[in-house]
């Protein structure tokens, strides 16, 4: 398997493309693509749960995993478009260091 920066980095090939946009609007693009990813992730649990829908369920648990995944990728897409040496993978991991450490820190004292 592909490394995952690598594979990271074909998807955004494709969404820069695929978005026709001026190279100066990508950027913008990819990093609104985050919320509107998650936005369908938090409309399709809603209708998974049959909240406002007079309780009719009309998504399903795999699709609103797709569509938090798709969200995932998307963050992934917009941090190596705005990290253009190629630190997207160490912005991450220091990133998710900085969360754990703190989450298991508050975790400990609660």
């Amino acid at each position: 398997m592909e490394d995952l920066w690598a594979q990271i980095r074909e998807l955004r090939g494709r969404d820069e493309r695929r978005s026709g946009a001026p190279d100066e609007v990508k950027e913008l693009l990819l990093v609104t693509k985050v919320s509107e990813e998650a936005n369908e992730a938090a409309e399709l649990y809603r209708r998974m749960k049959g909240w406002g829908t007079d309780g009719v369920v009309s998504a399903t648990l795999p699709e609103v995993q797709d569509e938090i995944c798709a969200a995932i990728m998307a963050g992934m897409v917009a941090l190596d478009r705005l990290s253009p040496d190629g630190s997207a993978d160490g912005v991450w991991r220091s990133y998710l260091k900085y969360g754990y450490d703190r989450a298991k820190k508050e975790n400990a004292a609660s």
